[in-house]
């Protein structure tokens, strides 16, 4: 009884790893950083703007901002995680 359970644990890992497809690509990831002033109040947006040129620059268009830090409408700073 022992093998037998033993011999279909295997059997299962074996179908498993087997079965589970490989990447079909790597995906790279890359960190950037807009930073943003302004006398007019559109810091956040020219920060926004810088981040997304050097993501395009750099040949990257899927980006989600996960952070952003406005230290007053006049200074911002967005930090963007870009990957293509």
């Amino acid at each position: 009884m022992r093998k037998t359970l033993l011999a279909l644990i295997g059997a299962a890992t074996v179908m498993g790893t087997l079965a589970t497809p490989a990447s079909a690509s790597a995906l790279e990831t890359r960190e950037f950083v807009g930073h943003g002033s302004s006398d007019f109040g559109l810091a956040l947006f020219h920060a926004r703007q810088d981040a997304k040129g050097q993501a395009e620059r750099a040949g990257f268009s899927t980006c989600e901002e996960y952070f952003k830090l406005v230290i007053s409408p006049y200074e911002a700073t967005v930090f963007w995680r870009c990957t293509r």
